[in-house]
């Protein structure tokens, strides 16, 4: 076959199409399909596509622009696998001639028109290279037995007899059960269902039509099929089921005997709404039930800060309670007593006047969620002074907030350094031998809302220091533990990440020291 642009298409074993350029040089090898048949005959396309009639392997159609290829076969409607020719009419349909008679084929709704003897047709097996068409469209197909002449325009003709034939609706069931209308089903547009009814079943037929059994039929709803469903004249049975109470469009098409869809229907199916399924109801409920879901959260949201917060309350307390913990108000006491037998009045009235103001400020900051910093750092002074006073021999100490200009306007909360500073006293430097150790408290602003403060102590270190403790039981404190969980909670609550570091000061030496970095929730009036 010519290709239309001076080379030529070949056709051979094995479903191979080989294309020939103009000084007959081979430019490509193309296999139609999978299976190892004689390409019998090759007809042109509508563009540059090709139809290919492969013995035993139906009718190919191959695009040698893309390479893609599509096979039909006795599944998509051929009357058999075994094609011999393909002709072309004037509307573009292909007539094909096979081993079980004649085939029509409409490459546009890709639905076969077949004809065998009861079409009218006195031979049915044909042969290979046997076959004509004139210039008048007159096609002619030679087989075992005869020839046929054939004349496709008066197929179409005929055709206009369909113009007495109609689609039409002959039954109608609703959950099995014949439904019973005003009118009869074909002779109305439109299924009024029950309320509450969400099921129907529709039986189709075309009437006045000579061979029954060739027609095809195919139905969608809208609203519930994306394409088409197509069922033969034995079940031309329409079935929906599940369906919601609303307003459908059913569409039904039959094939005239071309295999074109030419008829057509049209009916609207409706169901009316339950009470329940009526918008307005609808949107009512579904307003409760988000109105029900955002309280029922808002409620729990609450319940949960108002847990945290009575959580972060009761830790404030006790994080208080261990700043007056029962060994440090004995060993104060047990000092006052000592200058007193000394008769230092002077120190004894120092330490005593720190004791109370240090006392006083604890039981003051017991019902309050932030203090100043100012006061806060006036309590840590006093019990620095006042652990000073007894362990004088052990360390010195220094306290900075020189970067914070104004202290009596930040607020912070209460009891959150002390802890720290105890401990650097109890398991840092009061264990060293040798020598004094140095505390050192340094505060300074560290972003919105947040101070930080670094407590660095040149004692014996965290690993001596549980040595110590495992062998040594003595002083025990839960205050840093409660300072964790308070930070914790409140970081839950806020969505913060204030932090606690602890690390050693001086990792390389012997006494290795220990360093703490804690951020402090700051409720701040005016930062500098």
């Amino acid at each position: 076959m010519k290709d239309g642009k001076g080379g030529f298409w070949l056709g051979s074993w094995g479903s191979l199409v080989i294309h020939l350029d103009q000084a007959l040089q081979e430019t490509g090898r193309f296999r139609i399909g999978d299976g190892e048949n004689l390409v019998e005959h090759i007809c042109p396309g509508d563009s540059s596509d090709i139809w290919v009639a492969l013995m035993g392997g139906g009718l190919g159609h191959f695009f040698p622009e893309t390479g893609q290829t599509e096979i039909l076969t006795t599944a998509d409607g051929l009357p058999n696998n075994v094609t011999y020719s393909i002709l072309r009419d004037n509307r573009g349909c292909l007539w094909i001639s096979t081993n079980e008679g004649l085939s029509m084929f409409n490459p546009a709704t890709h639905v076969f028109r077949n004809y065998g003897r009861t079409e009218g047709l006195k031979i049915t097996e044909f042969n290979s290279d046997s076959f004509f068409k004139t210039r008048s469209g007159e096609m002619y197909f030679g087989g075992i037995g005869g020839v046929v002449r054939l004349f496709p325009d008066s197929i179409e003709e005929n055709q206009g007899k369909a113009g007495r034939r109609a689609l039409a609706v002959t039954g109608l069931k609703v959950s099995g059960i014949g439904f019973q209308m005003g009118e009869a089903p074909y002779e109305t547009d439109i299924f009024r269902l029950r309320r509450g009814d969400n099921n129907f079943q529709a039986t189709i037929t075309l009437f006045d039509l000579d061979a029954p059994e060739k027609v095809m039929y195919r139905y969608r709803l809208h609203g519930r099929d994306n394409d088409w469903i197509v069922t033969g004249h034995r079940n031309p049975v329409i079935s929906y089921a599940n369906l919601t109470h609303k307003d459908y469009r059913l569409e039904m098409e039959a094939t005239n005997e071309l295999g074109e869809w030419a008829f057509r229907k049209e009916i609207t199916v409706s169901i009316p709404h339950r009470f329940f399924e009526l918008p307005i109801v609808r949107i009512t409920l579904l307003m409760i039930g988000l109105f029900s879901v955002v309280f029922a959260l808002i409620y729990y949201l609450r319940h949960q800060r108002l847990k945290e917060r009575q959580l972060l309350d009761s830790l404030r307390l006790e994080s208080l309670r261990s700043q007056m913990n029962p060994h440090f108000v004995f060993n104060s006491l047990s000092s006052i007593n000592y200058f007193i037998s000394k008769e230092d009045r002077i120190a004894a009235n120092e330490y005593i006047a720190d004791f109370s103001r240090l006392i006083r400020s604890i039981i003051d900051n017991t019902g309050e969620d932030f203090v100043t910093l100012d006061r806060e750092l006036q309590s840590l002074a006093d019990y620095l002074k006042l652990e000073h006073l007894r362990f004088g021999d052990r360390f010195t100490y220094s306290v900075s907030s020189e970067k914070i200009l104004s202290p009596e306007e930040v607020r912070v909360f209460p009891g959150m350094i002390q802890p720290f500073v105890e401990n650097a006293i109890w398991h840092g430097v009061r264990n060293l031998a040798e020598r004094k150790g140095h505390i050192s408290v340094v505060l300074g602003h560290a972003g919105p809302e947040r101070l930080r403060c670094t407590i660095e102590d040149d004692g014996i270190g965290r690993k001596k220091a549980t040595v110590i403790r495992g062998i040594v039981p003595g002083h025990r404190s839960r205050g840093i533990e409660l300072v964790s969980e308070r930070l914790r909670i409140y970081n839950a609550m806020t969505r913060r990440d204030y932090k606690i570091i602890i690390e050693d000061l001086y990792p390389e030496r012997e006494d290795t020291g220990t360093r703490v970095t804690v951020d402090l929730p700051a409720g701040i009036k005016s930062l500098s």
